[in-house]
């Protein structure tokens, strides 16, 4: 999908939560043990999906408004996965949950929310989204590749 220059490193950052989704069906499939999954969503959430869900809070969700029946999923989203991993994981059954959670959230944003963004935002906003720095995201360094 072709993105406005102010939404490109976002929509590059939802390359790695997708992977993230892979990787995670991976783990199932091959019936690896819960702790060794969870570690790596923990690590994951901590340098990745944190970040990049308060950068999207405070930035382009601004431009939709916060009332937004969209804007409100999405945060509502975020905090599901939040309190999901806070919760730690005990069963495959709450890694499938969230792992789906997380694809269908990031595919909402990508086929929907942003396509919003693009067409609601003024130039102005659209401007000022490009000036700021984005921490631009990356697979965390593990050892442990569970999914291969």
């Amino acid at each position: 999908m072709k993105r406005h220059e102010a939404l490109v490193q976002l929509s590059r950052d939802h390359h790695f939560g997708l992977l993230l989704c892979w990787k995670l069906k991976e783990g199932l499939k091959k019936e690896v043990t819960i702790d060794r999954m969870s570690k790596y969503i923990d690590l994951f959430y901590l340098q990745n999906l944190k970040p990049h869900f308060a950068e999207e809070e405070e930035t382009i969700f601004k431009v939709l408004g916060e009332e937004n029946p969209l804007i409100k999923e999405a945060i509502s989203q975020h905090r599901i996965m939040h309190k999901m991993i806070e919760n730690g994981f005990k069963t495959p059954e709450q890694i499938e949950d969230f792992r789906a959670l997380l694809e269908l959230h990031i595919r909402t944003e990508e086929r929907q929310i942003f396509p919003e963004i693009e067409k609601q935002a003024t130039d102005e906003q659209l401007q000022s989204i490009l000036k700021l720095d984005h921490p631009e995201l990356k697979e965390p360094e593990y050892d442990d590749l569970f999914w291969k």
